[in-house]
């Protein structure tokens, strides 16, 4: 990190990221892990976590990494769209480095992508800042259709109370991006940044929003929606690898379905890389859908994390470094 604040300007890194951001991410880690270990009980948990097949949590870590090609192809798409001439070898570093930052609060470090790409091809940032913004966005879109999907498959009195909550969110997000987006209702908002006070802002969201726009049409949009629902599912099946490697009896709807909808759940908790939000849902799912015992998904739990977000965060501050010192170059 230290290497990063020397190497991109800090009056660009600043209007997205402070150090004191990935610092909190990391605190809050510490916290919610020995939160489950004393929970769980920290011989019964280390006991479990040992147990589990080598190469079962190498499997797991190898589809993570299949999500995050399907979302760099997600990525891709989009830089393309907006006429972003860089080579793909170079693009995927660039995804690859965001995700160093996914512990920040709401994710939003991960938009240092944008200022890599503004210093590696001497982009506009607001083009970097629309293309994260509309990769986030389809992975909500994603996982809150495949954790719809598992209820549907699923069928239980137990998954169906979750039906109406999930399709109030999917209709947020709809709406959100329809209010956004398309004229008129967009109009309604252009009233404001017509004061003297938010001229400026008003132009630089005009700018940013007209970027998303050229990235939500509808071939790569829906392009990018499958790609989105097909790299979670890749991970929600390491979840289920996990889960049988430690004798949990469950299904692969039901591990999509908890996966997912802890995942949306941490999203939407806007807190850094949905620490907290994602393990205590896990814990009152694997509690009300399955009969398990608390340090067998205290372990689950820790080792889906371990495998999914620490393994990206780990990989993403090696490619940070290999991109900053090709910029410094």
């Amino acid at each position: 990190m230290v290497i990063l604040m020397t190497s991109v300007k800090k009056e660009a890194l600043g209007q997205i990221f402070s150090f004191r951001s990935f610092i909190l991410g990391i605190s809050l880690a510490i916290i919610v892990y020995l939160a489950i270990m004393i929970f769980s009980g920290w011989e019964d948990l280390l006991i479990n976590i040992f147990r589990v097949n080598p190469f079962v949590v190498l499997l797991a870590v190898l589809l993570s990494f299949t999500n995050y090609v399907f979302r760099f192809l997600k990525w891709h798409i989009f830089t393309q769209s907006l006429d972003l001439e860089i080579p793909l070898k170079k693009n995927f570093q660039i995804f690859i480095a965001g995700l160093s930052l996914s512990i920040t609060p709401a994710k939003v470090g991960e938009a240092i992508r944008a200022v890599l790409l503004k210093k590696t091809v001497s982009s506009d940032l607001s083009k970097g800042l629309a293309s994260t913004f509309s990769e986030r966005l389809i992975d909500l879109l994603a996982v809150t259709f495949l954790a719809l999907f598992g209820i549907i498959i699923l069928g239980t009195q137990q998954t169906i109370t979750y039906m109406p909550i999930l399709l109030l969110i999917l209709l947020a997000i709809v709406f959100s991006v329809l209010v956004f987006i398309f004229d008129p209702l967009y109009s309604i908002f252009r009233v404001i940044f017509r004061l003297e006070y938010w001229t400026s802002v008003g132009a630089k969201i005009d700018k940013f929003r007209s970027d998303v726009y050229v990235t939500f049409q509808y071939k790569s949009f829906f392009t990018a929606l499958c790609l989105g629902i097909l790299g979670w599912t890749c991970e929600g099946l390491g979840f289920f690898l996990l889960a049988q490697s430690l004798g949990v009896t469950l299904g692969l709807a039901t591990a999509v379905f908890i996966y997912a909808t802890s995942s949306l759940l941490g999203a939407l908790s806007l807190l850094p890389g949905g620490l907290g939000a994602v393990e205590v849902s896990m814990e009152l799912f694997l509690a009300s859908l399955l009969v398990i015992s608390v340090p067998l998904a205290g372990a689950l739990i820790i080792l889906t994390r371990m495998t999914t977000l620490w393994f990206g965060v780990a990989l993403g501050v090696i490619f940070l470094l290999i991109v900053t010192k090709s910029i410094n170059e």
